[in-house]
């Protein structure tokens, strides 16, 4: 199977400002022979922040170390990677806002000063870590304490992609993937994809295993119809959480009765769902709730 995850920052399409500024940083960083700055990268899930690791790594030209807050649920654990740690290396966490506090803590003296006080042979001593760049990725900046958001010194927010970044990206990756379609059915399918480019590569995906089974047969809205996704690209789901707050229009929904009302995760419905519908100017999010806009309606 084609990969279609870019490796370096020439081969990412989209995202051109924080491309631009990590180059700027990661240029600084190797004229000077040093590691690049901490960089903490915010955004709803599937828009690159794992892509833009793997690059800043490759134009560091260092290793990529990659690990998942949701594993490192105790200081121990977080010390085996800093103990295997190297020179100029990137440790990439995803999911950084999972991080426990305690661990949160332990890591400020690590980013700031690269010691780190552990317990070696019962006894607490404090140690050198190897000069190192921590890339952090996170759906929930706001969740990170505030001693650990500041000591992060680059900060970025990827954004959803624009309808033409979109179409772009799926020639690119229709390429890739060996899928014969044409330019308009791909702009299609971009607009069923959310603004997201791992929805994207979902989507071409089913667009390639549908017409493999049904050769001759190539028109979008049948083809993704049969998936249950409309021509804004919107699921089951997403229909499900908008058909709840339309039946109490007027009345602002709480997250926990929107998971109740329809079955789904909060994680779920704020990660995957909102983000794109409130971006697209279906719902808006108030402290009492969401509410459904006219738009909609």
């Amino acid at each position: 199977m084609a990969t279609l995850r870019p490796t370096t920052f020439d081969d990412i399409i989209g995202q051109s400002d924080v491309v631009t500024r990590l180059r700027i940083f990661a240029h600084g960083a190797k004229t000077d022979d040093r590691p690049m700055p901490h960089v903490l990268i915010d955004g709803p899930p599937g828009l690159g922040k794992t892509t833009m690791s793997c690059a800043i790594a490759s134009e560091l030209e260092s290793d990529l170390v990659v690990a998942n807050a949701a594993s490192i649920r105790s200081v121990k654990s977080m010390t085996r990677y800093l103990l295997n740690i190297t020179h100029k290396q990137v440790l990439f966490i995803d999911e950084i806002h999972r991080l426990p506090k305690i661990v949160e803590e332990f890591l400020y003296p690590v980013m700031e000063d690269f010691k780190a006080n552990v317990v070696m042979d019962k006894e607490p001593e404090e140690i050198d870590i190897p000069r190192f760049t921590l890339v952090g990725a996170t759906t929930s900046g706001g969740s990170l304490s505030q001693p650990f958001y500041d000591r992060f010194a680059v900060k970025e927010h990827l954004s959803f992609y624009t309808p033409d970044e979109l179409a772009k990206l799926a020639r690119s990756n229709a390429d890739k993937l060996g899928i014969n379609i044409s330019d308009t059915n791909l702009a299609e399918i971009a607009k069923r994809s959310k603004g997201t480019p791992r929805i994207l590569n979902a989507r071409l995906e089913w667009y390639k295993s549908y017409t493999n089974f049904y050769p001759g047969k190539d028109d979008v809205d049948d083809i993704f119809l049969e998936q249950g996704i409309d021509a804004r690209g919107m699921d089951e789901n997403d229909r499900k959480y908008l058909d709840a707050l339309k039946g109490n229009i007027g009345n602002p929904i709480g997250i926990k009765s929107l998971s109740s009302m329809t079955g789904i995760s909060m994680e779920t419905i704020e990660n995957s769902i909102e983000p794109f519908l409130v971006r697209a100017g279906f719902v808006i999010r108030t402290q009492k709730g969401r509410i459904i806009n006219s738009k909609a309606l």
